[in-house]
């Protein structure tokens, strides 16, 4: 009877330790923090880096530079032609994409049986917040994903606050790419501009971008320019623009980043800060 207790107990023993072993043990059952992830959008690309699942990804377009890491990656070429080949090497479980009416190469992914993740493109801030939080929902990291939301909204109330506060508010031409390449109303850069205390000049227009002629800036005849490639030179080099008051009083912003006011994501926060931070410098004061 002792034998029989004393192997009983034993046998007890080891199940207890295979059973801690197992709960020690990672799991490696492929789940949705485990996945191999591309991404066909910079601003996608930075967005799983902020939800924490950068090193999930296997592949990366051209042109998502940032963060530094995303260099390192593997590059599948651009959105409009990525390659395919190489894609299907990588073995994504997953790819994430924006939403493009004009482009095939999302049906083009699943038709070669890839799984995707497609996004529409933001056009709001609200919109930018629902993009983070559904491609948190996709990950698993919905938590994450509300942080990065909460602290967003956080800190773009503080700007709002700051802007209403400015004693002038200045009408801003914003060219997005020359020649004279701009931003409607319907745009998440021109409600951060809104939202920093300036005027959107062509914000009568229900566009999200457009292209407008030299006569209708001049005639509009901004306050600020605020550029995303071209100095103050290259605009004064422009016929007739040096009648514009942003160009006679050298008001022309061309160092806050484009990367910052035309991805929609949680860096466009970082935008409108180094954007209020120059309006603010050039509010008049008072004596």
């Amino acid at each position: 009877m002792k034998k029989f207790v004393i192997a009983c107990s034993l046998l007890l023993l080891s199940l207890l330790a295979y059973q801690q072993f197992r709960l020690s043990q990672k799991v490696t059952i492929p789940g949705p923090t485990g996945q191999r992830l591309i991404s066909l959008s910079p601003t996608l690309t930075e967005t799983l880096f902020e939800l924490g699942s950068g090193d999930q990804l296997v592949g990366v377009t051209t042109y998502c530079i940032y963060p530094p890491e995303a260099q390192k990656k593997e590059k599948i070429g651009d959105f409009v032609n990525p390659n395919l080949e190489k894609m299907l090497g990588l073995k994504p479980d997953l790819i994430f994409a924006e939403r493009w009416s004009s482009s095939k190469v999302v049906s083009r992914l699943r038709e070669s049986g890839l799984q995707v993740v497609e996004l529409s493109s933001p056009k709001s801030i609200a919109e930018i917040y629902e993009m983070i939080l559904q491609i948190g929902r996709s990950l698993n990291r919905e938590a994450s994903a509300r942080d990065v939301v909460d602290e967003m909204k956080r800190k773009i109330g503080t700007i709002q606050a700051q802007g209403v506060k400015m004693t002038w508010h200045p009408g801003i031409y914003v060219e997005i790419d020359p020649p004279s390449w701009t931003v409607g109303r319907t745009s998440y850069t021109s409600e951060a501009i809104e939202l920093c205390g300036a005027r959107n000049i062509f914000r009568d227009i229900v566009k999200p971008a457009l292209q407008v002629s030299s006569e209708a800036v001049i005639e509009r005849n901004p306050d600020v320019i605020l550029s995303f490639g071209s100095p103050l030179s290259e605009y004064r080099e422009r016929p007739g623009w040096g009648r514009i008051k942003a160009i006679e009083q050298g008001r022309v912003i061309h160092d806050v980043g484009q990367n910052l006011l035309s991805h929609g994501n949680h860096r466009l926060v970082v935008g409108m800060e180094q954007l209020q931070a120059r309006l603010l410098e050039m509010q008049p004061h008072e004596h």
